[in-house]
């Protein structure tokens, strides 16, 4: 890798006041007489945090009766593979989605020639998918003719919302029949990597995240650190933070801008291969490259 503030993951950039906050009021007074209580209380508010952003408009989440705690949105990853597995579903995603998905499957094995850009969709399918999307940091280009597909066939759908709290100018009404599940994290938005907490909206009442919340067997620590930064910073922080970097960063290496402000593409070609996802995108990392412009002004040459 030539340019040392270019990566291939998804992780966005470190936000230092989110820690400096938690060690001046958090860390320092942990109460752990209230510790159980957190779960409950950011199943209460997390939708109003996500509600609350001006640069995006997630709407729907009402539709949705059950809401679950999880640990960022691996546990609800997780918790669709098997969903799919237990009712033989077969489960398909868009070229360049998050190959966790792909990586982490036990009974089976998903190729890019299995995927709804190769397949299509028929009944008996199952889908994942982020927005925004893994791939390109933007709403899936087919995303509604797929939500379309999958109500007239009866397709149940997860949406995998991981990056919100980094990204702007997306607009997305969750409230679809197919759509089964919508989960949330902090890990992006929040700076929280280390201490992944999460939320999932459901029409399914059932399995392992249902049984967690009942009893209350989620990560309290994890839940109240998530719950601090919320009451302190909202969803728009980081991309109101970058955004001009994110734009500059783009405008000087020749990419294109995404929605998601650590997300930017390259142009297709030998100098960036080692980026490709799935042989269609290549999607670069530009985290580092964001923070190095805003603390210096400069770009690494």
């Amino acid at each position: 890798m030539s340019n040392p503030d270019f990566g291939k993951t998804g992780n966005s950039v470190w936000n230092q006041p989110y820690m400096d906050h938690l060690n001046e009021t958090f860390f320092p007074n942990i109460d752990i007489s209230t510790l159980a209580d957190e779960s409950n209380i950011m199943l209460d508010r997390y939708q109003g945090w996500i509600e609350s952003s001006k640069l995006n408009n997630f709407t729907g989440l009402d539709a949705f009766p059950y809401r679950f705690a999880s640990v960022g949105t691996t546990q609800t990853l997780d918790w669709w593979h098997y969903y799919c597995s237990v009712n033989n579903l077969n489960l398909k995603t868009f070229r360049g989605e998050y190959p966790y998905n792909r990586d982490a499957l036990l009974h089976t094995k998903l190729e890019w020639g299995d995927s709804i850009d190769d397949k299509g969709l028929t009944q008996g399918d199952a889908v994942l998918v982020s927005v925004p999307f893994s791939g390109t940091g933007r709403v899936p280009e087919r995303f509604d003719d797929m939500i379309k597909i999958c109500n007239q066939l009866n397709i149940p759908v997860l949406v995998d919302c991981a990056w919100f709290g980094t990204c702007f100018d997306i607009d997305i009404n969750l409230d679809q029949p197919c759509i089964k599940m919508v989960a949330f994290s902090t890990t992006k938005g929040l700076s929280c990597g280390n201490w992944r907490a999460g939320i999932t909206f459901s029409r399914i009442n059932e399995g392992s995240l249902e049984v967690q919340t009942d009893w209350n067997h989620g990560n309290h620590l994890n839940t109240a650190i998530a719950n601090r930064l919320m009451e302190k910073f909202g969803p728009d922080t980081i991309p109101k933070k970058y955004m001009d970097s994110h734009v500059a960063v783009c405008d000087h290496y020749g990419f294109e801008m995404t929605n998601t402000i650590h997300i930017a593409l390259a142009p297709k070609g030998p100098q960036y291969d080692e980026f490709h996802r799935d042989g269609i995108y290549n999607r670069i990392n530009i985290a580092k490259a964001l923070k190095r412009y805003k603390n210096k002004g400069n770009f690494y040459e």
